[in-house]
């Protein structure tokens, strides 16, 4: 059994007969401190695992979910996948990419957002993108706000991906990733042609209301402005569920803005 650390991987290549977490765990933790965004556990070159050998990814498991830590697995075939769902405790709980590409979108896209220097000590205006509204529609409004608060006040574009509770909540999610990363693309082109300083956030969570609220609290918001529209993606009670919840706890002042149906 070889284990090879590099870049932002570690690479594990033969025979898994037997439980070797505590030796792939040394080598993450190394390759963690200079890969923050994340790194990737890669398993395409394993020929067989064992029951035993599975247990490795159990202990990887309880270790993400333990320690917060952005790890991935990828490149694992059917057979081991399958192997390693047998163990007590598993199941789909393990975060699993197709393959190396996929796996580096996934930790790519939710690295943790920069927050300017000054941050707290400037405007900040919150702009979840919920539903299916296009970025064009929602902006106007949170825009204008920044403009009024000066030069240093920043639009921090908050795109949520939620997790259904069945997946780890690392696991990637590609399809919801690429459309996550359109988004927030067109999004912060369309602040910086404003003239204002986009800040972006793309993060997971199990409760879309918990996480903006928890998203205004650790960047300093003065305003959230909530823009909805009918969707397929939220429902009218969906979206009654996040507003009440927002409304409630958020700890700045809320902007909800209705958006005409012409708009979206």
């Amino acid at each position: 059994m070889i284990i090879e650390a590099r870049d932002d991987v570690v690479m594990l290549e033969g025979a898994l007969t037997r439980n070797l977490w505590l030796t792939i765990q040394a080598a993450a933790n190394l390759l963690l401190r200079n890969h923050v965004q994340g790194i990737i556990i890669d398993g395409s070159a394993l020929t067989c695992c064992s029951a035993e050998g599975a247990k490795t990814f159990r202990d990887a498991m309880n270790y993400i979910e333990r320690y917060h830590a952005r790890i991935v697995v990828s490149g694992l075939s059917d057979e081991i996948i399958q192997t390693i769902k047998a163990i007590p405790g598993v199941r789909s709980r393990l975060p699993i990419a197709a393959n190396l590409a996929e796996a580096r979108i996934s930790l790519s896209l939710t690295a943790p957002g920069k927050i300017p220097g000054a941050a707290h000590q400037a405007a900040n205006i919150l702009l979840p993108l919920l539903g299916t509204a296009p970025p064009e529609a929602m902006l106007p409004l949170p825009c204008r706000l920044a403009k009024a608060e000066g030069p240093k006040a920043h639009v921090h574009l908050l795109y949520i991906l939620e997790v259904p509770r069945a997946l780890p909540l690392n696991a990637p999610l590609p399809e919801e990733e690429a459309i996550a990363a359109r988004v927030v693309g067109e999004a912060e082109a369309i602040v910086r042609r404003a003239g204002l300083t986009p800040v972006t956030h793309v993060t997971r969570a199990r409760d879309i209301g918990e996480e903006i609220i928890l998203q205004a609290e650790r960047l300093g918001a003065s305003i959230l402005i909530l823009s909805y529209a009918p969707s397929a993606q939220y429902d009218g009670q969906t979206m009654e569920r996040i507003t009440r919840n927002v409304l409630d706890r958020a700890p700045c002042e809320v902007i909800l803005n209705k958006l005409a149906p012409a708009e979206v």
